[in-house]
């Protein structure tokens, strides 16, 4: 029996971890252009230094008036108005609206003081030379934007942790806001080792299988905002993953390692951890699938280091709920919320570990319905089939039909 194995972490365990380890480590942030900020997560909080818009504005074209001068007018009893002046769009209203006047403006024009509404031209008529009637009643505001009423002095517009998108940047237009700082990608090294992998170019021969986990988590990892710097097949030769693992280091913020993390007579990547850290503080998780993972924490290079099972499905969630949680909470991103949903049908759970159950979203009338996609650990198909998980907790049997649960979105 592998005694070793059966002293393991609950995921929240090798979470606090692994945040343990981390504590001290700062990721990198730089500054890039306005233009250029899409998709990258906001550094820091990003504090509006003016009013958007900074004075008052019309929202249509019109007339500037003061509002109470229209109250009861109509169809058939219009307002009178002494047109006093026209503010065009790029110039300051130099005058001031007194009763009874009227003063003509463009959609962003600037409204003149004493005005307290815009009269749409749509309901106006001018009936002699500078005089103008009005057939709609208007109350205070209508039609005008107050400054900062969009955009306020001191609001937090952009919040560390943000994902940056594109009316962000247009916020930061409007604020002039050239530069904005982000953090650097975290760099990310894939070794996916055995000898019985293949490339995916490659042909199959005898017991060969194609490499399936380091284009999987590859992809994941840059949909998480990551940059993958490189992708390595490795043999299970201990020395050779050694060699990898030291060489990807010295540039990677993140390795991940597929296979070899189990007890077999070719698992590798426990003591070429312990070699090359001196510190791997996690040895299996409570959890299914993803029993056999590996945590460690390289301090000479500040590289985390995980060791993922060589299933296909074990292996990338556990990159999700492991490695990618600990970079948003680091880096300040909110997770998406659960969705509240009921499951669709009996579950079974291996009671003394946490079961991960990927789900598929079916809406219905009464909200959604989450569907228990069933198969193996080494099944990618069902992996890419499912809107997200249900973790159904240790000492839990299972899950009855219709029982209520959260599902969290991948």
């Amino acid at each position: 029996m592998n005694i070793e194995l059966l002293h393991t972490d609950t995921l929240e365990q090798a979470g606090q971890k692994l945040k343990e380890e981390t504590a001290n480590l700062e990721f990198k942030t730089h500054k890039v252009a306005c233009e250029a900020a899409l998709g990258f997560i906001c550094a820091k909080d990003v504090i509006a230094e003016e009013n958007v818009p900074p004075f008052r504005r019309s929202t249509v074209d019109g007339y500037a008036v003061i509002a109470a001068d229209s109250y009861g007018s109509g169809d058939s009893n219009p307002a009178f108005y002494q047109v006093t002046g026209h503010v065009n769009i790029e110039e300051p209203a130099m005058m001031t609206v007194k009763t009874g006047e009227a003063v003509q403006v463009q959609t962003g024009s600037m409204v003149p003081d004493g005005a307290t509404a815009v009269l749409m031209v749509e309901y106006t008529e001018q009936y002699a030379d500078g005089k103008i009637i009005g057939y709609k009643a208007v109350s205070d505001g209508e039609n005008v934007i107050q400054p900062g009423e969009d955009i306020a002095v001191g609001e937090c517009l952009i919040q560390r942790g943000r994902k940056i998108n594109a009316g962000d940047i247009g916020i930061m237009a409007a604020l002039g806001i050239c530069d904005i700082e982000v953090y650097v990608p975290p760099a990310v090294t894939i070794l996916s080792t055995g000898d019985e992998l293949a490339d995916i170019d490659e042909p199959l021969t005898a017991s060969k299988i194609r490499d399936i986990n380091s284009y999987a988590l590859a992809a994941e990892a840059r949909r998480m905002g990551m940059n993958v710097l490189r992708r390595l097949r490795v043999g299970d030769r201990e020395p050779d993953i050694f060699e990898a693992v030291s060489r990807a280091a010295e540039d990677s913020d993140i390795i991940l390692i597929s296979g070899g993390s189990s007890k077999g007579n070719k698992d590798y990547t426990k003591r070429v951890l312990e070699n090359f850290t001196g510190n791997v503080f996690t040895h299996g998780i409570a959890i299914k699938p993803g029993k056999p993972t590996i945590l460690a924490y390289d301090r000479k290079f500040h590289t985390v280091i995980a060791g993922l099972p060589g299933h296909p499905m074990a292996a990338m969630l556990m990159f999700r709920m492991v490695i990618v949680r600990w970079y948003w909470e680091k880096s300040g991103r909110r997770t998406r919320p659960p969705y509240r949903a009921r499951i669709s049908e009996n579950v079974s759970s291996n009671q003394g570990r946490e079961t991960c159950l990927p789900v598929k979203l079916i809406r219905d009338s009464e909200g959604f319905t989450a569907k228990p996609i069933h198969a193996k650990s080494g099944s990618i198909a069902a992996l890419a089939g499912a809107d997200g998980y249900v973790r159904i907790p240790r000492n839990q049997e299972g899950l009855n039909r219709g029982e209520p649960v959260w599902v969290e979105v991948f």
